[in-house]
């Protein structure tokens, strides 16, 4: 008879961090951080370095004990861009990258040396293998090769982000932790944004976590700030909200206290109002598709329904009058109308679109390489003719710029991809109304509503911050490992 070995999962959930109970430990710890902050003190150091290296060295030590906690530490990091902000504000060097680095050596070392535990694969991580290779072969034929090693660079880190995610947040309660991570990070980010709005103290970005732009909202208001976000770009700022919109009202319907579901309403109603305020007319498209979703997998009573109307009034009667003016100009893409050619953002759009597809016509099989889409386009446009700027411009369509960088080579294994995350989400929901877990269909439900969100609002912005949509890849493959799991269990 064989001895059964338990999972990883179970094991994260009956073991204790007795490591950290181990006396001697405890005092080496102490004896680093008072040498840490004796140097630091007496080389006067800034005090974000004091907090910042301590940090650094509990996740070391956290990450050979509980790694699983360390995994959704990164992917909250990830989704409120926090490296980015800490190294451009801060002078702190990358934080995600490292962190990522050491969990895959965890990972490795407890494969090899510890429990020989069988590795979890998926077949979207296979597809984002082949997308990889795709990439990488545009080393060979791109115009700007360097700017395509860039792009390779980023996606080998949004694979081994993936990996990691997928074998470390194995349970339904780590998975539930990271969801309640990413709420409170939409929770300060739309707050920040509205304080900055109710303020006027748009000149305060808040450590670089509330950036804003200045743009054109509608003729009636030819200048205004928008909110941006960390990334300080408005559409994405937009786009990152309003996949947790959903999320937020799976948590007002199934936290499991009075308080996590009034921080719910709380990051529900920050996350709308960051969206609002980011004036992006795409994520306000996709966050009513979003929720239109929600309602209709949901099946909402006149409780919930009532409330989202009530939420969305209340939002409506203190959003700014720009809003409005802001929203009307979507009537300019109605057949028939003008507006799409004569107002100034849908013209720049609607030709960097054309040039996307001019040069997917040109090189349809493999592209003209990642990346080099906004260094060829000043070209495209001298030759077109276009009536606008000779500037290095993006696609501003996530699958345009995939088809004239990749060509079809990149595009089917792209398109496979989102069918399979899809897939995976839809089949948790179906797998989980036969476990009768209501609780496990609700978050299928929310991230699925906000993933079809995010692939509309990613016909309408190019996709230098895709690291969002590899997340949500990854949560999903989680929520199926979860689902089945269960299934297993129910057996």
């Amino acid at each position: 008879m064989t001895r059964s070995v338990p999972s990883y999962a179970a094991r994260v959930a009956h073991r204790g961090p007795s490591l950290l109970r181990q006396p001697l430990v405890l005092a080496l710890i102490t004896a680093l951080v008072a040498v840490i902050y004796g140097v630091g003190l007496a080389s006067s150091l800034q005090l974000l370095w004091l907090i910042a290296v301590p940090a650094a060295l509990a996740l070391l030590v956290l990450a050979f004990v509980r790694p699983d906690l360390v995994a959704i530490i990164v992917l909250a990091i990830t989704w409120g861009y926090i490296s980015e902000i800490a190294n451009k504000y801060h002078g702190i060097p990358s934080i995600s990258k490292p962190i990522v680095v050491l969990l895959v050596v965890v990972l490795m070392f407890r494969f090899l040396f510890v429990r020989r535990e069988r590795l979890v694969f998926d077949r979207i991580i296979l597809w984002m293998l082949v997308f990889f290779v795709v990439i990488c072969s545009g080393l060979i034929y791109a115009r700007y090769p360097d700017q395509t090693m860039l792009m390779v660079i980023d996606f080998a880190k949004d694979i081994s982000l993936v990996w990691v995610l997928i074998n470390f947040v194995v349970s339904v309660k780590n998975l539930e932790r990271g969801v309640w991570l990413l709420l409170g990070i939409g929770a300060v980010l739309g707050a920040l944004a509205f304080y900055q709005e109710i303020t006027g103290s748009h000149d305060r970005n808040f450590g670089g976590l509330a950036r804003s732009q200045i743009a054109h909202i509608s003729d009636d208001f030819a200048n205004r700030p928008r909110a941006g976000g960390p990334m300080g770009e408005p559409n994405a700022f937009g786009q990152q909200l309003l996949v947790l919109v959903p999320l937020g009202l799976w948590g007002v319907m199934r936290g499991r206290s009075r308080l996590a579901r009034s921080f719910a309403v709380f990051a529900t109603i920050s996350c709308i109002a960051g969206v609002v305020l980011s004036f992006s007319r795409s994520s306000y498209v996709s966050l009513g598709l979003a929720l239109i979703l929600f309602m209709v997998y949901k099946k909402l009573d006149f409780r919930y329904i009532l409330l989202l109307i009530l939420m969305t009034v209340t939002l409506y009667l203190f959003a700014p009058p720009e809003f409005q003016s802001r929203f009307s100009t979507l009537e300019n893409l109605l057949p028939g109308r003008e507006g799409v050619y004569s107002e100034g953002s849908f013209l720049r759009r609607s030709v960097e679109m054309r040039m996307a597809l001019n040069m997917f016509a040109d090189y349809p099989i493999a592209g003209v390489g990642a990346r080099n889409f906004r260094m060829l386009y000043p070209a495209y446009i001298r030759d077109d003719g276009s009536p606008v700027p000779l500037e290095q411009r993006d696609a501003h369509s996530f699958y345009l710029e995939i088809a004239a960088e990749h060509g079809l080579l990149g595009l089917i294994p792209f398109c496979v991809i989102l069918f399979l995350t899809w897939r995976r989400m839809s089949r948790t929901r179906q797998v989980a109304l036969e476990a009768g877990d209501a609780r496990l269909v609700d978050l299928s439900i929310a991230l699925q509503s906000g993933f079809a969100g995010y692939l509309l609002s990613a016909t309408f912005l190019h996709g230098v911050y895709s690291r969002f949509l590899w997340l949500q890849v990854a949560i999903a493959i989680i929520l199926w490992r979860v689902a089945k799991g269960k299934m297993r269990q129910g057996e």
